[in-house]
Parts: structure tokens; sequence; C-alpha cells
């Protein structure tokens, strides 16, 4: 994965390109209908039963890649979060509920 930076330097923007060895990626397991009424900024949404799917069309590592999920409660997050677990992804948190979660992060 790509990803830019851009630096300052001397009053003129340089942009900069790097390799990333392992991403973030933040996943809203809830239904495309919880999902569209708000959500996390940056989020990508996965509905729980599909998340193994979902990993693997994203191309996410299971040794680097960081995945952190929420849903409405963190019931389903939690779910998702062993059933990743158990196809052997490292790096998997369960973030919670998204109502506790908007009031501390951008929502969109």
């Amino acid at each position: 994965m790509r990803k830019l930076l851009s630096v300052a330097a001397g009053g003129m923007a340089l942009l900069v390109s790097f390799c990333a060895f392992s991403a973030d990626y933040l996943i809203d397991v809830r239904t495309p209908q919880e999902f569209s009424e708000g959500h996390l900024k940056g989020a990508i949404n996965i509905e729980y039963q599909n998340i193994l799917n979902g990993a693997e069309a994203l191309n996410i590592s299971k040794e680097q890649d960081t995945v952190r999920v929420y849903c409405r409660s963190g019931h389903r997050a939690g779910i998702a979060l062993e059933t990743l677990r158990q196809a052997g992804f490292r790096n998997v948190e369960n973030l919670g509920g998204f109502e506790e979660l908007a009031k501390t992060m951008p929502a969109e």
C-alpha cells in the first residue's frame, strides 16, 4: 500500500511517497443501513458475518495490518474479532459501540 506524506521545507511543500509496511483498517461490522445512518470517519462497512471475505477482498495482511472493528454495542464486533483471530489475524481490536465512539472520534 502506498501512502503520501506532505512535508513542508523551506516554505515549499514537498510530496514524499513511501511504502508502508503495515496499514490500519477501521471496519464497521453493522448492517449497510446502520452504516448509512452514521459511521466513524474513514470506516469501511463489512457486516460481521462477512468479515473474512471482506478482509480477503481488501488484501489485509494477517501478520502486519491492524484491524479495528466496531458495531452498535460491541457484541457483533466481538464476534468479528474472534472470527478474524481464529483465521490467524494477529492485530485485531474491538473498539466497542458506535454511539460511545462517536462522542470522541469524528463521525460522518
